[in-house]
This record gives C-alpha cells, sequence and structure tokens, in this order.
C-alpha cells in the first residue's frame, strides 16, 4: 500500500471511529428520563427503492412493508446504558422497543452527520414499566409523589445516564427558600406551598451545578434533568419570552431567533368549506428534534445532534415553550393545534438533514418540561393537527399579529404588510387575508402576522372563546376561507362504516345502530369525548334522538366498534329512511351535540331502515 493510500485508510478509519462514537445514544423514559432495556431492530434500506407512498408511510411510523428489500436487518445490542448505531451508506430505519413501553420509529438518513443522542419511549397504559436492572426507571412511589407536587423532577449523570442521589435542590422565592435532596431513583418533589415563581438551584459534587431562574408555579411541573460532570455554574432561565408584552425584558437570543423564523410558503389556496366534516390526516408517531451539541436550543440547519420523541410527548412537552403554561385551558387547548400540525408537516416534508425540526424559536421553541396544564391541553386534542385543502398544513403562528407597529413598545414585528390595520390581524402580501381582531387594537405587532396569534388565543379564551372558536376564527375566518386562512381542524379518526341490528322496526321502538371507527391518533391516550350523532330522513324530515348521543373515548388504535341506541320517536311516520350519522368531537365536555362541538365525520346510509305501523308488526319478519 503506497503512502497515500494508507494516509487515506487511516482517516478512514477514524472518520468511522467518530461516527460510531457519535451514534452512541440511550433509550429513555420519556417521563422519568430513566434509560430503559430496549430492543432495537435496525433495517437497512436503498432509498431508492421506495416508493413515495412507502418513504410516507415510513415517516408516520408505519412498519415496511414486506414487499420492501431490506439490505441488511441486525439488533442492536446495548453496552452498559447505551446503544452504538453503526455507520451505513444506506437509510436506516430503527424500530424500538420495550417491555411496558409504546414501540417508536426512527430512521437515520444515509451518511448523516447528525448523531442521535436519545430516543425517549412513552410508558404504555397497562403492565409495568420495564427498565435497567439496577432499579433507573420510575416506579409506582416516584409517580404518586411527582402527581402530588407541585414540582418534582429526576436528575441523572449525563456521562453514564444513571441516577443521581443526595443531589441537593434549592427552592428560593420571595421570602421563601427550602433544600431537599434526591433519593436513589434521582428523584426530587416539592409539594408545599410556592411562591408564583421561585429558582431551583442542583448541586452535586463533581458536577456542574445549574440553577433554573424564573419557574412558574401556577402549573405542576415535572422536570428530567441530566447534570455534566465538571464544575461551574449553568444558568437556563423558564421566563416565557411572550411575557415581553407585558413591558418586561424579551430575551434577546429569543428575539434574534425568531427574525430568523423559517420563510412562510405563500400563494392562494382555493377555499374549500368543511361543512359536511373534516379531512381525515394520519399524524406521524414519532419527531426527530435537532439539537446544539449540548443538547440545547438551536436555530434551522445549524443542529447538531438528534433526540427522537414521540408527536405526542413533543406536544405536551414543548407546547409550554410557546405558549405560557398558565394561561387559559382554551388558549393552551388552542395552541396545541397548530404546534402539532407545524411539528408533523416538517416529519413529512423533510426541511433538514438528520432532524426534522429545530429546537430553537427560529423552528418551534422546544425544551423537556413538563408542566401539567399544557400536557393536559394537549391529551384534549389528541391527534388533531390542521390541513389546507385536503393536505397536511404547515400551520403558522406569532406572538401578536395586530396590523400595527407601536414605534413605542420596543417589540420587533416581522410583518412587511401591516395594511389590514390596527384592529385586525393578517399579512395579504403572504396569502394570510384580513381578519377583524377588535381584542387586539392597540397592541402593537410582535411577529410576522401569519396564521394564529398566541396573545389573540388567550385574550379570546378569557372572553368565553372555546379553542374550536379560536383555532377557526384564526385559521378559516370562522368558515369564511380564502387564501392561507383555509385551513381547518383535521381528524384523526374516520367513520368507516355503520349498520344496524334490525331492518325493520316499529313506530316507537328501539334499534341499535354500530359505529365502525377507525382511529390512528396516539394510541396511548384515549380520543374523546366522542359523540355519536344519528338522524332518520325520509327526504322531508330529519327524526334525531339526542337522549342516546352519549360520549365515547377510543382507547386503542385501528378499528374499534361503538354502539348507540336510537329511540323512535312517536312522531316518526312510518316508511323508509335514510341513517345519517355523525362523530363529534364534544369541545365543551357536557355530552351533547351542539353547534359549539366540531363535526368530524358524517355519512349516510340510504334506505336502511324501514319503519312499520303498530298494526303492521305481523309483515316485520315476513311470512
Amino acid at each position: 500500500m503506497n503512502t497515500g493510500k494508507l494516509i487515506a485508510f487511516i482517516l478512514l478509519l477514524l472518520g468511522q471511529s467518530a461516527w460510531s462514537q457519535g451514534q452512541r445514544f440511550t433509550v429513555r423514559d420519556s417521563q422519568t428520563g430513566a434509560a430503559l432495556e430496549a430492543d432495537i431492530v435496525v433495517q437497512s434500506i436503498n432509498p431508492a427503492a421506495l416508493t413515495h407512498q412507502q418513504w410516507q408511510g415510513i415517516k408516520l411510523g408505519q412498519q415496511l412493508p414486506s414487499r420492501v428489500p431490506v439490505i441488511q436487518q441486525h439488533n442492536l445490542q446495548p453496552a452498559g446504558y447505551f446503544f452504538q448505531l453503526p455507520p451505513n451508506q444506506h437509510l436506516q430505519v430503527l424500530r424500538v422497543t420495550a417491555a411496558g413501553y409504546q414501540p417508536l420509529q426512527t430512521w437515520v438518513e444515509a451518511h448523516s452527520p447528525i448523531p442521535i443522542t436519545q430516543i425517549m419511549l412513552d410508558p404504555a397504559n397497562q403492565g409495568p414499566k420495564t427498565a435497567w436492572t439496577t432499579g433507573t426507571a420510575g416506579t409506582t412511589g416516584a409517580t404518586k409523589a411527582c402527581d402530588q407536587a407541585i414540582i418534582c423532577g429526576h436528575l441523572y449523570d449525563q456521562a453514564t445516564a444513571l441516577p443521581l442521589a443526595d443531589v441537593a435542590v434549592t427552592i428560593s422565592g420571595d421570602q421563601f427558600q427550602s433544600q431537599v435532596f434526591t433519593d436513589h431513583l434521582g428523584l426530587f418533589a416539592v409539594a408545599e406551598p410556592l411562591p408564583k415563581s421561585v429558582d431551583l438551584s442542583f448541586e452535586h459534587s463533581g458536577f456542574q451545578s445549574q440553577r433554573w431562574t424564573a419557574v412558574d408555579t401556577h402549573s405542576p411541573l415535572s422536570l428530567v434533568i441530566d447534570m455534566q460532570p465538571g464544575s461551574g455554574l449553568k444558568t437556563i432561565s423558564l421566563s416565557h419570552p411572550l411575557s415581553g408584552l407585558n413591558n418586561q425584558p424579551i430575551d434577546p437570543a429569543w428575539l434574534q431567533a425568531k427574525q430568523q423564523h423559517e420563510p412562510s410558503i405563500g400563494g392562494v389556496a382555493s377555499p374549500r368549506e368543511r361543512s359536511t366534516g373534516a379531512v381525515f390526516l394520519t399524524p406521524p408517531t414519532s419527531i426527530r428534534v435537532g439539537f446544539d451539541g449540548s443538547g440545547g436550543s438551536c436555530c434551522g440547519g445549524n443542529c447538531t445532534t438528534s433526540q427522537v420523541y414521540s408527536l405526542e410527548t413533543y406536544v405536551q412537552r414543548g407546547l409550554d415553550n410557546e405558549w405560557i403554561s398558565s394561561w387559559d385551558a382554551d388558549s393552551l387547548k388552542a395552541g396545541t393545534i397548530p404546534y402539532r400540525s407545524y411539528g408533523a408537516w416538517h416529519v413529512l416534508n423533510q426541511v433538514y438533514t438528520g432532524y426534522d425540526i429545530c429546537a430553537g424559536p427560529c423552528c418551534q421553541a422546544f425544551e423537556f418540561t413538563g408542566y401539567t396544564n399544557p400536557i393536559n391541553a394537549a391529551l384534549a386534542t389528541n391527534g388533531i393537527m390542521l390541513d389546507l385543502n385536503g393536505e397536511l398544513a404547515r400551520s403558522e403562528y406569532s406572538a401578536q399579529n395586530n396590523s400595527w407597529d407601536d414605534p413605542n413598545d420596543g417589540l420587533n414585528c416581522s410583518n412587511t404588510d401591516l395594511s389590514c390595520g390596527d384592529g385586525a390581524v393578517g399579512s395579504p402580501a403572504t396569502g394570510w387575508t384580513c381578519l377583524a381582531d377588535p381584542l387586539s387594537t392597540g397592541l402593537g405587532c410582535f411577529g410576522h402576522g401569519r396564521g394564529m396569534s398566541q396573545w389573540g388565543t388567550q385574550f379570546q379564551a378569557l372572553d368565553g372563546a372555546t379553542f374550536a372558536d379560536i383555532v377557526d376564527f384564526y385559521y378559516n375566518a370562522n368558515n369564511n376561507p380564502s387564501g392561507q386562512r383555509s385551513q381547518y381542524a383535521s381528524t384523526p379518526v374516520r367513520l368507516d362504516a355503520i349498520a344496524t341490528d334490525v331492518p325493520v322496526i316499529a313506530v316507537q321502538d328501539q334499534f341499535t345502530i354500530d359505529y365502525e371507527v377507525f382511529n390512528a391518533s396516539d394510541a396511548n391516550h384515549p380520543f374523546g369525548p366522542l359523540l355519536l350523532g344519528a338522524s332518520l330522513y325520509d327526504g322531508m324530515s330529519y327524526y334525531s334522538d339526542p337522549a342516546n348521543d352519549l360520549a365515547f373515548a377510543i382507547n386503542q388504535a385501528g378499528t374499534s366498534v361503538l354502539q348507540r341506541s336510537f329511540q323512535l320517536d312517536p312522531i316518526v311516520t312510518p316508511g323508509n329512511f335514510d341513517l345519517v350519522t355523525a362523530l363529534y368531537l364534544d369541545v365543551d365536555d357536557n355530552g351533547q351535540i351542539s353547534a359549539i362541538d366540531w363535526l368530524l365525520q358524517t355519512t349516510t346510509e340510504p334506505a336502511a331502515l324501514q319503519v312499520l305501523a303498530a298494526n303492521d308488526l305481523i309483515f316485520r319478519d315476513s311470512f
């Protein structure tokens, strides 16, 4: 071997070694951060052999169909608490499973320079949690401690993934100071009453100290914290940037990142109303989030590592980085829908290499915090996204979209088209038509003017609007769509078939309707409450039975059969009837179908039922 070839061979080995070290990652419990014993199957595929539909299926988390040629398949073996992903010139699809956890699928592009550092699995609703034999996973006791706490958290050694015991946790606030220590699981919990804002300090010999400032205590908070071996102090502020609209200092780094926000995808869309129901869209099951080398935020294509979460955990744990966790519940619920849709759009459209979306404000702010209020908001909208003319929408939003730039507020208005004027929102130059928004009058623009106004969601919620009202207001102008403001809430559930238990019935009798419903939302969380609507139609009049419009929750993925009864009203006249059925999301959670609720799906079964008069009963079962 000549000198040039020898040098090239050495460089190749060094490059492979660096790559292999860069792919060292852990599999962790998304709730406690504990390292898990997992089974990881890696399938190497030539991406050129995939159809567009198959490639989209991989991104959605669907298992590979048998007809897709797999070049190589192997199981990753753990080394301690970590897994090593070897270099590969092909697309690598990773299927991650662990007993007691929801499976998760992710992928790594060929020759991707972005290493995965951790994959988070969600505990399943059923069965025990299983972790390393050293017992690092959350236990029932730990879960109860967090359920009863205002602030709780799990602390780990970042280098070993082991829990850190005896970390001194100091909580300080307005005339308040207290100290607790982590137990053998690395768990601490604070249940005593706290000031509305506190600072948290974490100290342990041999590790860099951490100080978390401006921690909001309006909503219970659960943290997962990795501590780095070494010395010194790392400060993390949880002061929410949107509080700057209340004349408080704005984080300049956050503001600069927002100014670098990804450009709008403009253009004029053809209006398409959704009065007959929502478009069915399958949410991706996971999302790859880009971070910098230390696990902090990054901007656009400048991220150097990635972490993988289920899409729902991403929404639950990330929303409070965009919306303020103490805001009204309907404001938070409204925010989860564009937050989820924006993340999902990035999963399916591959803007970056090695990750789907950056964790910085110039994409969508994300930090693995865990305030209870945003988590509950995300659970209430499980799987709901936005569509634009039947396709997943890249739903945009910004802090305050009022079309007036106050020269004295010190806020940054990046909307270059303020033609809508004070008291209205929009950016017509980018396809977002003007929309009267009186609650924003007199507030200076703080953002790009496109899509939803974050502060506007809070103003509207406090004014009595539901989250459905708020979403429809900003994204389709209350069902008056035009341009980019032609977006509607999608549905992750689909009504596939209906059937009755009898084809013939007598006046004033009761029959049963079966609804075959397909659920594509996160199976680890129920979808609903779902209302089952039904009416009989004879070509002239509709007859309904609201007393049996009962609410259901769907607790499994795939197909479920739901049943409701239908009691015939005495005023129903004999004859042949179409059966009109519908699925509604119970927006106001009152167990009754009303104009407030979202119509998801509707279907009609022609001539589904024959109603006989009482004296015709002899003919019901023929002769």
